[in-house]
């Protein structure tokens, strides 16, 4: 009795997984067409579309005082970082902010040469909300 049950319960287990299994293949068909029209430049191959999409970014709010250095700023740290994220940094002092330098350019692979460090550092100290008390 208990084998009959346990064939029973297989023969059921398998036609629930068949029927799932032929819903899955009829509802993801890789052979068949798009059902969506594709909005962008698109390529295909090996029953694979892939769509190029777009998004436009938000125009930059906050812009660098024009500090000395500030050009150094930009050149080395805008490429990564926001305005904003500058401008909100603690204040550090310059063996911090040299650490900081070595940091961004020893883990992250900034490309900033060994000869900007100290103008780098200056032109971050600089900054109005470096100088301010807090």
């Amino acid at each position: 009795m208990i084998g009959r049950n346990i064939a029973i319960a297989a023969i059921a287990i398998f036609a629930v997984l068949a029927v799932g299994w032929l819903a899955l293949i009829h509802r993801i068909d890789p052979t068949g067409a798009a059902s969506v029209a594709a909005a962008g430049p698109s390529v295909s191959g090996g029953g694979v579309t892939l769509v190029s999409d777009s998004i436009t970014l938000p125009e930059e709010a906050a812009a660098l005082p024009a500090t000395p250095g500030s050009d150094l700023i930009t050149a080395h740290c805008t490429a990564c970082h926001s305005v904003e994220m500058i401008l909100n940094q603690p204040q550090l002092n310059a063996e911090k902010w040299q650490a900081t330098i070595e940091k961004m350019r020893g883990i992250y692979k900034a490309p900033i040469a060994p000869v900007d460090d100290k103008a780098l550092a200056t032109a971050l100290m600089a900054l109005p909300h470096q100088a301010t008390p807090k």
